[in-house]
């Protein structure tokens, strides 16, 4: 802890800018406050304002007395440049790589803050969140129309489909805390599985943030999806390989379960179908089952609708409830 006066480490000013809420786009990525994003357009990028694009990195400049405001010259680069770096040099930070999103008009990078003490070379860390259920995933894994593996990730960075853990360690690194959900070797003579599995070897990422649950593709497999925001119902949707796509959005979530309870429509969907391999859904009349798919669903939403169906939307909320902490959150920022 810096004493009185004392200049704030990386990790204390950081994590000070971000409850802040001074910059736009700069903000927790999950309940615990342990990731978040941090905006990251490029200077040639068209509409790039410096005064906005690169005002936290200027705002580092200064604190660290590399910029003094009205006399040293504008160079957004040069400020960019220096939290770069310290970011990687930080032990108190690790980059999670595959949640970037780098080549959207409002690009950012994402950062999780590693808890004291465990950042040695060798350490690897906790594989469970257990304390924190909003960003908890149920998955179930059918082969056709057996279930072969069922299993709740429990982290806050979410989870990983595919056939094996070491396959995705190259990627993901050793101080990730992806879950792994591996699919199970194929039964003996599944020739059309055994003959699938390697495609699908880097896998498919799946998490929950404030804003809903997000998938990226990783594998050379074909992925097709069904969800709350599939654009097609009765045509396949296929998910891009590296490029992230959210499937179930938070509010729209809270206001369909809003109506459900108070006008009697319809129960808000939540769960989301992966097909690997093969186009789904089929046409009418075709079964649903399919060689390999994943049934998923964010507990969070889960955990609410229950909630809400047991105490409806009027009466107080116990605080030892399950009650996904974000949704205290939406729910008032969503009343007039």
């Amino acid at each position: 802890m810096a004493g009185s006066g004392a200049p704030l480490r990386l990790r204390d000013w950081l994590v000070a800018q971000i409850e802040s809420g001074r910059y736009e786009g700069l903000r927790w990525e999950d309940a615990d406050k342990t990731i978040f994003r941090i905006p990251w357009k490029h200077a040639a990028k068209l509409g790039y304002e410096v005064q906005q694009d690169a005002a936290l990195f200027r705002a580092w400049a200064v604190y660290k007395g590399k910029h003094l405001e009205g006399t040293d010259k504008e160079e957004p680069s040069t400020w960019k440049t220096r939290l770069r770096c310290a970011l990687n040099k930080s032990a108190d930070f690790c980059e999670v790589r595959e949640r970037n999103q780098l080549d959207i008009s409002n690009p950012y990078k994402v950062y999780r803050i590693v808890a004291k003490g465990t950042c040695g070379p060798g350490y690897q860390a906790p594989s469970e969140d257990l304390s924190n259920p909003d960003c908890w995933l149920h998955v179930r894994l059918y082969y056709g129309a057996v279930l072969v593996t069922e299993a709740t990730a429990r982290t806050a960075e979410g989870c990983c489909l595919s056939p094996r853990a070491a396959a995705t360690e190259h990627l993901l690194g050793p101080l990730q805390r992806i879950a792994q959900v591996c699919f199970p070797p194929p039964p003996p003579g599944a020739r059309a599985l055994q003959h699938l599995l390697p495609h699908l070897e880097r896998g498919v990422l799946l998490w929950v943030a404030p804003e809903g649950v997000f998938a990226k593709r990783l594998c050379q497999g074909r992925v097709y999806w069904r969800g709350p925001l599939a654009p097609h119902r009765a045509r396949p949707n296929k998910l891009e390989r590296e490029r992230t796509c959210q499937l179930l959005d938070t509010r729209r979530f809270l206001a369909e379960l809003c109506a459900h309870l108070r006008d009697g429509h319809p129960e808000p969907e939540y769960q989301i179908r992966l097909c690997f391999g093969e186009e789904y859904p089929g046409p009418p009349g075709q079964p649903e089952e399919r060689l390999v798919m994943a049934h998923v669903e964010p507990v969070f939403a889960q955990k609410l609708l229950l909630h809400l169906k047991r105490f409806g939307l009027g009466d107080p909320v116990d605080p030892q409830s399950s009650m996904p902490s974000f949704i205290h959150l939406l729910t008032h920022l969503s009343q007039p």
